[in-house]
């Protein structure tokens, strides 16, 4: 595959200058690169003492009372890590998986399992010196439920960083609830929004993998210059996540020259797909599906029995993730997507995680979830090693620090953008023999997927109608 053309990309600027206002009107829907380098386009800075005004976070009209922990100082006695995922509801083995990377980066800073289940927590970790405390909530993907679940371990458990939450509707709640709390820190999991961190970003807000965008780059081109398709359909979960997903893969494909004949958007946790798949016209030449978790398993299955995927189908990122594969079985063999975890990346850091993994969660194998929030984890706990356990400043010395994480992941390398947005590499990917195989790896892809910020944000957010598209 060619990553997109010049010719392409200037194509792209026309069709999204020329949406700019029909963007409007939708309005907002509520390795081997070296990672000292930066792409031209993020323009990232890494004097994190040098903010804009849209960075900075307004100062509460009022706080919770102060916990214990937070008056006497916590950089002195503790250092208290909440971790939000979804336990409950249709992504409930992916919260599973979530835990598993939060709780491998403990590991690596002296602490101990205190048991098997899922929320059973870590003892005996620290970070120079200073007790890390772990405390654990669940979420069902909603957003309500997340901030509760949050707001629980800021207010009642004294958590000074939170890591998570897993779903994007979730991450774009949380942001607005955190930013009014400037000294508690947000260290995204795999919420995947794109505007948890490209538009109106929190200071104390940071992501180290990808958005749903971000994710999803170099499927439209593919789809259009290799695989010979013109004409698409997509059908995907009716939340930020998947128009993420399938904004970035319109973008690419109609700019190429491509349309889509119709975009069916689906419930979350829907059990029954039969009348969605109806509304697949029976003319195109593929069909983009963005689902996670019993969501893309349950579509798949019924897209399989009803159709016997006359249509081929081309995959989101978490739709083909590991967790979802091991159930499809060879329903999905030779599925397109791409993403930020491949089986076969060659990076030693990878082998290196799924050996640990695997001996310490027996029989898993890595997965966005379960790297993300180990990324977002170890991010946080190298950070606060560098500020010597300190955050009585209000945490401003740690989130400086934070900001300038800069290390090879097991998925390669990262680095923060202004926005304290990841840039990292992504992978085209096959499913073969029930694994994820490169295709072409796309090296340091960046928030505006390598186009001017300006020019890309005034575009307006990804929705169920925007970009538009023939």
């Amino acid at each position: 595959m060619r990553t997109p053309k010049r010719r392409a990309l200037g194509r792209l600027l026309a069709v999204l200058t020329a949406a700019t206002l029909f963007a409007a009107g939708c309005g907002d829907n509520g390795d081997s690169a070296d990672p000292a380098e930066e792409p031209a386009a993020t323009a990232a800075s890494q004097d994190a003492a040098e903010t804009t005004e849209a960075d900075e976070a307004p100062e509460p009209d009022s706080e919770p009372e102060p916990t214990e922990t937070d008056a006497e100082g916590s950089g002195t006695d503790r250092i208290v890590i909440g971790a939000i995922s979804t336990l409950d509801g249709p992504f409930a083995a992916l919260g599973d998986f979530s835990m598993h990377g939060v709780k491998l980066a403990l590991l690596e800073y002296g602490g101990t399992l205190e048991g098997t289940a899922t929320r059973d927590g870590v003892t005996g970790a620290s970070v120079a010196g200073v007790p890390i405390e772990l405390v654990i909530e669940g979420s069902d993907a909603t957003p309500d439920v997340a901030v509760e679940a949050t707001r629980k371990m800021v207010e009642q458990d004294g958590a000074n960083i939170i890591v998570g939450p897993l779903s994007g509707d979730e991450g774009l709640a949380l942001k607005d609830y955190i930013r009014e709390l400037p000294h508690v820190t947000l260290v995204n999991g795999t919420s995947a929004s794109q505007d948890l961190t490209l538009r109106d970003p929190a200071a104390n807000v940071f992501r180290f993998g990808g958005d749903g965008a971000m994710w999803t780059f170099g499927v439209g081109t593919y789809a259009y210059e290799e695989l010979g398709h013109r004409r698409i359909a997509t059908v995907a979960e009716d939340y930020s996540y998947p128009y993420d997903q399938v904004g970035a893969v319109l973008t690419e494909f109609c700019a190429l020259g491509g349309s889509v004949a119709e975009r069916i958007w689906v419930p979350l946790g829907t059990q029954d797909y039969s009348s969605f798949i109806a509304q697949i016209p029976s003319d195109v030449d593929a069909v983009f599906f963005a689902m996670g978790g019993t969501d893309a398993i349950n579509f798949v299955k019924q897209y399989d029995e009803f159709t016997g995927q006359s249509i081929p189908l081309i995959a989101g990122p978490t739709a083909v993730d590991q967790s979802v594969l091991s159930e499809l079985g060879s329903r999905a063999e030779g599925l397109i997507s791409s993403g930020p975890v491949v089986d076969d990346a060659g990076l030693a850091e990878f082998d290196a995680f799924a050996e640990y993994l695997d001996s310490v969660f027996p029989g898993q194998t890595p997965n966005i979830f379960n790297v993300y929030y180990y990324v977002a984890t170890k991010s946080a706990l190298q950070a606060l090693e560098e500020v010597g356990g300190d955050i009585s400043d209000g945490s401003l010395a740690f989130q400086a620090a934070l900001a300038q994480q800069s290390w090879v992941t097991p998925i390669g390398p990262v680095t923060l953008d202004d926005n304290r947005q990841a840039v990292v590499d992504m992978y085209l990917r096959r499913v073969e023999s029930g694994a994820q195989r490169t295709i072409e790896t796309l090296p340091k892809v960046n928030a505006t997927l390598g186009f001017d910020r300006d020019e890309y944000v005034v575009q307006g957010s990804f929705s169920r109608e925007n970009p538009s598209c023939g």
